[in-house]
């Protein structure tokens, strides 16, 4: 069993998982050290029903981005299509219109949101307009960091990856002498300034990736839509399930209530958000051996094993201290929403398994579980609206959703292998009986 262990740990570390794993890893947990920081210092500069607010607009933001995330993710597998195929000049000529599509797309994020205002506002309760207009920005322009994002994940550009994830940290810099000036304002513009500053840093890392030069190259744009539709629609479904709630709370409970279950929702998202780079440097991982032959059930073995070490002890504490936890990360003044964290916590880790083991599926470009996972999110959204007469019921709702999208994800992987050792064993019958 020990032999076997140690063979199984060296082949994950010679398939590059484990060292991109570990670089991206603390990336991602140095930077939402520092974002976290940010909602730290918020929950001890805001009022609840400020916090509230600005908590319901993050999460709004979040859900917009629920569209790039994704993005991210069928940027980053036609990136790694691309690398896998050793072009470097379409790559390039790929990195440039992603560019130009970003730009579109924030501008009309921004004038939109600008536009739309005062519904958005009225839905969600605010009594400042304006403080959507902001989110509107921070929204388009987070809509690039997404693509860009994507291209660094997709070509394996793990450094700047990471740089990219530690500058989020700027809106920490800013947030306290914000928010101390101009209260929840201040708060969005914080947030707004650190993405501005890591837009740039991204696009700054592109050309430096490819040159300046303007690159012209074919691309198959055919191929690429299908895939981009396949992988999309495969990603979607969990990206829309991890921010959703926030904003129907906001809306289905009172001001107070949903204060609480921000505070709450935050805990989860730390947890998802630690597992993140598993999926970062899974899907060119899994895309590049795909292509090329080689064997990836190792990779996500030890993808699912690096999870369960994560997820596990992090599940075990907060059963035991959810108090604790949510006074560390959110203030004392949300200790009442204590109760709201252990199943939150189980939710999200479900979530995260099963945002693995889709990208484990979308790696190896095989796309069928995608409405099976999409009618069950739908059904939990249709329960939360249904039934949200309290923070506790909607807890009990997303809590049983995402077990069962992970409960989807893990059935079509274990049918997956099953059915690729049969073709196997298929393949091997006639050499032995040949032998």
């Amino acid at each position: 069993m020990t032999t076997a262990l140690r063979g199984f740990a060296r082949r994950a570390a010679m398939s590059g998982l484990v060292r991109s794993g570990a670089l991206v890893f603390v990336g991602i947990i140095l930077g939402n050290a520092v974002n976290y920081a940010y909602l730290l210092l918020l929950g001890r500069t805001l009022s609840v029903l400020d916090y509230g607010a600005v908590m319901s607009l993050i999460a709004a933001i979040l859900l917009v981005h629920c569209v790039g995330g994704t993005l991210q993710t069928v940027t980053a597998k036609l990136a790694a299509d691309l690398r896998a195929a050793g072009d470097e000049q379409r790559m390039a000529a790929f990195s440039r219109a992603i560019s130009r599509i970003s730009l579109w797309i924030a501008a009309g994020t921004t004038l939109a949101a600008a536009a739309l205002q005062r519904p958005i506002a009225d839905y969600l309760h605010l009594d400042r307009p304006f403080l959507v207009a902001v989110a509107g920005l921070v929204a388009g322009v987070g809509f690039a960091i997404i693509f860009q994002r994507g291209c660094f994940q997709g070509f394996a550009s793990f450094g700047a990856f990471t740089v990219s994830s530690l500058l989020d940290g700027v809106r920490t810099i800013l947030v306290v002498p914000f928010t101390l000036a101009l209260g929840a304002m201040g708060s969005m513009l914080a947030l707004a300034g650190g993405i501005v500053v890591t837009a740039a840093y991204g696009e700054f890392a592109l050309l430096r990736r490819f040159g300046g030069a303007r690159v012209a190259a074919h691309l198959d744009l055919k191929r690429m839509l299908i895939t981009a539709g396949a992988a999309g629609s495969g990603s979607l479904g969990i990206t829309v399930l991890m921010f959703y709630d926030v904003v129907l709370a906001r809306h289905f409970l009172s001001p107070l209530e949903a204060g609480l279950y921000g505070a709450a929702s935050l805990i989860g998202r730390v947890l998802f958000t630690v597992i993140s780079f598993l999926p970062t440097v899974l899907l060119p991982h899994i895309a590049v051996r795909s292509v090329r032959g080689g064997s990836v059930t190792t990779i996500l073995y030890a993808a699912i094993a690096i999870a369960a070490i994560v997820i596990v002890p992090i599940g075990v504490f907060v059963a035991f201290e959810p108090g604790l936890v949510i006074r560390i990360l959110a203030g004392r003044r949300f200790a009442p929403g204590a109760s709201l964290v252990l199943p939150y916590v189980v939710a999200s880790g479900a979530l995260a398994l099963a945002n693995v083991l889709a990208t484990y599926s979308i790696g190896r470009h095989r796309f069928g579980f995608a409405p099976f996972l999409s009618v069950t999110a739908v059904a939990e959204i249709a329960a939360v609206v249904a039934r949200h007469g309290s923070a506790q019921q909607i807890v009990e709702d997303i809590v049983a959703g995402h077990c069962a999208v992970c409960c989807v994800m893990t059935a079509w992987i274990v049918y997956q292998l099953i059915g690729e050792r049969a073709v196997r064993v298929e393949k091997d019958e006639p050499n032995g009986a040949a032998a």
